[in-house]
């Protein structure tokens, strides 16, 4: 059952002119591993990743109708890519299942989450492999 949709949209050149005037942008926003990632890309390709990683972490506060701050902080949301290409979205102890599809057009990125609650045998799996699910 889908318990929550969250989409963003935001301006890629917005975003990267904050990455590049504002050095904490990064660190705050990012994960040490989609650091990673987005080190492997150059020039537009580098700002649209960062630029849906965030907008990927807004859509998941939309869905949670949390926002970020007090219960979930930007470092508890992890967007990575399958090596496929396909975008996965995992949060610290966050016990439901999260789906991320990100795309880009021009100078905006679309984002959009969906949560959907975990059935009975999901949530048993997870009491006996506590890793499978979560960061």
């Amino acid at each position: 059952m889908i318990i929550g949709i969250g989409n963003d949209i935001e301006s890629i050149s917005r975003v990267g002119q904050i990455v590049d005037q504002k050095n904490k942008f990064l660190t705050s926003i990012l994960t040490a591993s989609e650091i990673d990632q987005a080190s492997t890309r150059r020039g537009k390709h580098y700002h649209e990743f960062v630029a849906g990683r965030f907008s990927a972490k807004e859509a998941f506060s939309k869905a949670t109708g949390f926002g970020i701050g007090e219960k979930v902080k930007w470092q508890d949301i992890e967007v990575l890519n399958e090596k496929n290409g396909r975008p996965i979205i995992r949060v610290k102890n966050f016990p439901y299942k999260t789906y991320v599809a990100i795309t880009h057009s021009g100078d905006q990125v679309n984002t959009v989450v969906i949560i959907e609650r975990r059935t009975l045998l999901e949530k048993i799996s997870l009491k006996i492999f506590p890793k499978r699910g979560v960061l």
